[in-house]
């Protein structure tokens, strides 16, 4: 059977089972719900690498990032030039926001700002880490290695014994998920390449190419750092 959403719920379902008499009464929403929790979590350590792009327009600086739980951007190019990042004061004391060559960029809340004059149709290139996406359909691939199972589905199994009141037992799949993660976190980082970062899922994704976004012009462009 495929490593999918689906099996690793008839996974859980099973462990389930083996501890009472049926696993009916938890719905595959507690389920799911604990499986991505336990990839988040797994993946404060082990974030998927990705990239994203965009396209320019003239004269706009500040761009909505499309998507959430980006931890880290670890290159960003404009226009095949390497951008510098600079803190959001910096940015905010600088007399020339929108003019000179664009070789710096900063965040404020979900805003990516360019800094300098910003030419129509250039492209943006960032390369990033990022939270695993959200499993939802039956036949959606977990974007972290299969020998985070073990862990997944004690985490999953916490969360529903916890659901249920059962603390006792919720308690015991939560130090086994402890357990588990300190396994994948060694098997994920040996020993002489602690200073790398796998990636954790099974291929690497190609740019993101959204359409131009509503673009806010202001200096204040929103948002809490």
């Amino acid at each position: 059977m495929a490593r999918t959403l689906e099996f690793l719920i008839k996974r859980i379902r099973e462990e389930l089972r083996a501890e009472g008499p049926n696993a009916v009464g938890y719905s595959d929403f507690i389920i799911i719900d604990g499986i991505n929790a336990a990839m988040i979590d797994l993946s404060e350590t082990f974030p998927v690498q990705d990239e994203y792009s965009f396209t320019t327009s003239d004269g706009v600086n500040s761009y909505e990032i499309d998507y959430d739980a980006v931890y880290n951007i670890i290159k960003a190019e404009y226009d095949n030039t390497i951008l510098e990042s600079i803190p959001i004061k910096e940015y905010l004391d600088s007399n020339s926001k929108t003019t000179g060559d664009v070789t710096k960029y900063t965040l404020w809340g979900k805003s990516f700002i360019l800094l300098g004059a910003v030419e129509d149709s250039k492209d943006v290139n960032m390369w990033v880490t990022r939270q695993p996406n959200r499993v939802e359909e039956k036949d959606d691939t977990p974007e972290i290695p299969s020998y985070a199972d073990e862990a997944i589905t004690a985490y999953a199994l916490s969360v529903c014994y916890r659901e249920s009141r059962n603390f006792d037992k919720a308690n015991y799949y939560y130090g086994v998920y402890i357990a588990q993660k300190s396994n994948v976190l060694r098997r994920g980082v040996p020993q002489r390449q602690k200073e790398y970062l796998p990636k954790m899922g099974d291929s690497y994704w190609g740019a993101f190419r959204p359409s131009r976004s509503t673009i806010k012009s202001d200096t204040n462009p929103g948002g809490v750092v």
